[in-house]
């Protein structure tokens, strides 16, 4: 993303002294623009199709975990999940229901503002203990895990799509489709159709899926 490029956000659980506190933590006036803000899922679905925003700020606490499956599947924007402080399960499930991220009420605006900006830029966001819990949820215990036929249905392209994602863990959209020679629109899309796939929400839940069957591309 251009350095000098707005990142628009909606925010979602009207929080007035957060807006305000994410407004004064940008580096310069014109990096941040919250361009609405909405109490709930049903009012921040119409606004979301008009303002166009570039990232959703969705409080966990104030909205609930339906709000954030409900955004996310719009496809508007993606969705950074707002969550208590220590409730490291929460904060998994959310990324299960489709958000591309999780920051803590107790985190410093300036961080916020930065998971804004990377999620916005086709990355995750998750603090470590989020991290752990959801690899715990979907590689471990009764029903955890994602039925082994599934990854039959991938083509030869996604599958290699996964390997690349596999060896680059932690790579932008951006680095990842360098890597592959394509698009990031292309690779975007590719990974939707994966997603679909295999029945999981995000990057986090494929590479949890590619560890737990032991992927090796066969497809």
């Amino acid at each position: 993303m251009n350095r000098t490029e707005v990142t628009r956000v909606m925010l979602v659980g009207e929080d007035p002294v957060l807006a305000e506190a994410l407004r004064q933590s940008a580096p310069a006036p014109d990096m941040l623009e919250l361009v609405g803000v909405a109490c709930n899922a049903a009012e921040a679905s119409a606004k979301a199709a008009e303002m166009r925003p570039d990232v959703i700020l969705l409080d966990i606490e104030a909205c609930g975990l339906g709000a954030v499956a409900r955004m996310s599947a719009l496809g508007i924007a993606p969705v950074l999940a707002l969550g208590a402080a220590g409730d490291a399960s929460m904060r998994a499930r959310a990324v299960r229901a489709g958000a591309r991220g999780v920051v803590q009420k107790n985190d410093p605006p300036a961080l916020i503002r930065k998971a804004l900006q990377k999620v916005r830029e086709g990355e995750l966001w998750l603090d470590r203990s989020s991290t752990a819990k959801l690899f715990e949820e979907l590689l471990g215990g009764p029903g955890g895990g994602l039925p082994d036929g599934k990854i039959a249905n991938l083509t030869i392209r996604e599958s290699d799509i996964v390997r690349a994602l596999l060896r680059h863990e932690g790579a932008s959209s951006r680095e990842l489709a360098q890597n592959l020679s394509m698009s990031e629109q292309t690779l975007r899309n590719h990974f939707s159709s994966i997603y679909r796939k295999l029945g999981i929400p995000n990057r986090v839940g494929l590479v949890a899926y590619a560890a737990r069957h032991r992927f090796n591309g066969a497809g």
